[in-house]
């Protein structure tokens, strides 16, 4: 199974991540916020501290946690140009 070898915080509660089989995407996270594991992720400010783990697993200073098996499912193709390009104001 890949796991992750890259994140960025896009905005909202979607974040654009690199799996290791070359997937590429965007990662809404907005149905797992009424888990209750997410609960400490109240904020898309907190949402945004997003990093990868020595596990390969998405995770949040506040201990929550996402293995890329759990949301490979979810994550949407995008043009990665284009989000970024955005970003810059361009």
């Amino acid at each position: 199974m890949p796991v992750f070898i890259d994140v960025e915080y896009l905005r909202g509660w979607r974040l654009f991540v690199v799996l290791s089989d070359g997937t590429t995407g965007a990662l809404d996270l907005t149905p797992w916020r009424t888990q209750p594991l997410f609960a400490t992720l109240d904020s898309e400010r907190r949402c945004a501290r997003v990093f990868i783990n020595r596990r390969h697993q998405l995770e949040w200073p506040s201990g929550c946690t996402l293995s890329a098996q759990e949301v490979y499912h979810l994550i949407t193709p995008i043009d990665e140009r284009e989000v970024f390009n955005d970003r810059q104001g361009r």
